[in-house]
């Protein structure tokens, strides 16, 4: 099929589309969709991230949501590529870009098809939010000297210090959090013409990577994660360490001007739903308060969970070594120590294992439940896109997104699972023969799945499986530990491990836990679980809507929150302008959408 043809089809299935949603001809609509069909939403049509799944379902949401927006425009993109046919076989798909008008924004639709006699069929279609008609584009280089003085002789710095005290205004978003999801979340908002503040319990931004333990470097390559408006420069490496991390995010929030407020605890906050802000306590470096009204508040405070979380185990309070959650470890030399026990065995259990046997302690790791490996060489193919020089990362972003709906993510996470293990099975063999009980997540969809549903159990081997592997480092079931005593853990036949140290490398909460802490149960019963997959295949609560108004979340792998944070930031524009309609919001009046269109469909 040459590319003139696929150019005249991909037209005519626009044009078809757009008339048939205009219409409300809902056989038309049908007919342009294979069954099953797919569709995912950020913020185009449904102010916030949505799938569906189904023909029927499909087109009767879409059918309801362009009485609501107004689609319109439906045209060949200028900016993504021309269709295309991607693939091979049974698994080839024709992919077209389309951008299109909204009645308060612009977006663009991203198709997956398969041609029918020359007829496009949907297989899935993706729609994200791209700008709004509200937002005025800054000129670069504004001209002057970038300031209208307060006093006569303020100086730019000064009137800069005293917009980033906040004396006699209020933010209209503070950001909890100036770790890469709160920074590229406020560098959007303030592109976007809304004043935001960072708050950040650190004495200096970076510092959520500068204290992690020091053996911690990314385990995707840099190409995944650029952050926006600033690349990182050609000689950074291929896998950051944490401490370059730190660096960046300080040199990222001076360059985008971000007003941050360190060394300062955000205690709680309190919904003024007749005024529509915030009630927010923040703790200040000298001890004293001080109370701030913002309309939305973003908390970007984790990736998937929140605080560590920090089992009891029969007789570790007996235990006469240390005791600390895998968060809060440095360096082998810290410590002073001959031998370790580690509980766990995912990512951060096999980072700090290989520190500790590099600085010649003896570790025993104890296995609570089975783990995913993969070569790190082998995990990177998932990234394959990002590591062509030849596609461009928004490109890679945005066909991610497509892949998100959950009945196709699923299904080629399940074959890339297989693939891989195939791939590294000498190494998987020898990790069995070590004792190390090995599994394939969730449905067999292996770690791409765990790293979505808990963000643990998985690990992708950089050095440490091979030290497992030769017996450097020794792996024990923990169902073999009855009780932990002063000198080790005593095991079920008698045997006593003994330690200097246990470090607990047993996860993190849900962030629900940081809800409850900050604005109390009946807000966190209100929203649900953020970070977790939802009924619809949802990353549940983050950079969409939440049921209660004002709050938001972000977090997860930079992959991810590049193209979340631009989309949050966007909805948040949208709501304090009042775009966002009441039919469209979670909670109870989305409920009641939702059983109409079911009636009307």
């Amino acid at each position: 099929m040459n590319d003139a043809h696929l150019q005249a089809e991909a037209a005519a299935w626009v044009a078809d589309f757009e008339a048939a949603i205009t219409a409300q001809d809902r056989p038309r609509l049908t007919d342009l969709f294979c069954d099953p069909s797919y569709f995912r939403d950020n913020g185009a049509l449904t102010w916030d991230y949505r799938q569906f799944h189904g023909r029927e379902t499909v087109v009767s949401t879409l059918l309801s949501l362009a009485r609501e927006v107004e689609p319109n425009h439906f045209r060949l993109s200028e900016g993504w590529p021309s269709p295309q046919v991607l693939g091979a076989g049974d698994a080839a798909i024709i992919e077209a870009f389309f951008d299109f008008e909204t009645k308060d924004g612009s977006a663009v639709l991203l198709l997956n098809a398969v041609s029918e006699g020359g007829v496009l069929k949907a297989r899935a279609i993706f729609t994200r939010l791209e700008d709004l008609k509200i937002i005025e584009q800054a000129a670069p280089y504004p001209r002057g000297r970038g300031y209208t003085p307060s006093y006569s002789g303020e100086t730019w710095k000064e009137h800069r210090d005293a917009a980033q005290r906040y004396d006699n205004v209020e933010p209209e978003v503070m950001v909890i959090g100036a770790g890469q999801a709160g920074l590229t979340t406020s560098a959007y908002l303030r592109k976007f013409g809304v004043d935001v503040l960072n708050v950040d319990r650190h004495e200096r931004v970076g510092d959520s990577w500068n204290k992690r333990y020091d053996s911690l470097f990314l385990h995707n390559p840099i190409e995944m994660n650029d952050f926006p408006f600033l690349s990182f420069p050609p000689h950074y490496p291929e896998y950051l360490p944490k401490d370059l991390i730190g660096e960046w995010l300080d040199l990222y929030a001076r360059y985008m001007d971000l007003n941050v407020w360190t060394s300062t605890t955000f205690k709680s906050a309190h919904y003024d739903s007749k005024l529509e802000r915030w009630d927010a306590v923040l703790g200040l470096p000298d001890g004293s308060e001080r109370v701030l009204h913002p309309r939305h508040i973003v908390l970007a405070t984790g990736g998937i969970g929140g605080k560590p979380s920090m089992p009891s185990f029969p007789g570790l309070d007996s235990f006469a070594g240390k005791v600390i959650h895998s968060s809060h470890y440095t360096r082998n030399s810290d410590y002073g120590i001959k031998k370790a026990i580690i509980i766990g065995v995912a990512t951060s259990a096999h980072d700090i294992a290989r520190d500790l046997v590099e600085g010649g302690v003896a570790v025993t790791m104890f296995q609570r439940d089975a783990v995913v490996i993969n070569n790190v060489a082998t995990a990177n193919l998932a990234y394959a896109g990002y590591m062509d020089p030849d596609i461009p990362t928004p490109l890679v972003d945005i066909r991610y997104g497509i892949g998100l709906i959950n009945p196709l993510r699923e299904k080629a996470s399940q074959a890339y699972h297989k693939m891989a293990q195939e791939l590294d099975r000498p190494l998987l063999s020898r990790l069995e023969a070590a004792g190390l009980r090995l599994g394939d997540g969730v449905n067999g969809q292996g770690w791409l799945d765990l790293f979505l549903r808990s963000g643990g159990g998985y690990y992708l081997n950089t050095g440490t499986s091979e030290l497992i592997a030769d017996g450097s480092i020794k792996i024990e079931p923990f169902q073999r530990i009855v009780e932990f005593v002063p000198t080790g853990a005593k095991l079920d036949d008698g045997r006593i491990i003994e330690a200097d140290i246990v470090i607990l490398a047993t996860g993190y909460q849900s962030r629900r836990t940081e809800v409850v802490d900050f604005f109390g149960d009946d807000v966190a019963d209100k929203v649900g679980e953020i970070a977790r997959l939802d009924p619809e295949g949802e990353w549940a609560n983050i950079w969409g809507q939440t049921a209660q108004r004002g709050l938001w979340f972000n977090g997860g792998g930079i992959n991810q929150m590049r193209p979340g944070s631009a989309r949050l930031a966007l909805l948040i524009k949208a709501d304090l302008a009042g775009l966002i309609p009441e039919a469209l919001r979670r909670g109870e009046s989305r409920l009641a959408y939702e059983k109409t269109r079911e009636a009307v469909g």
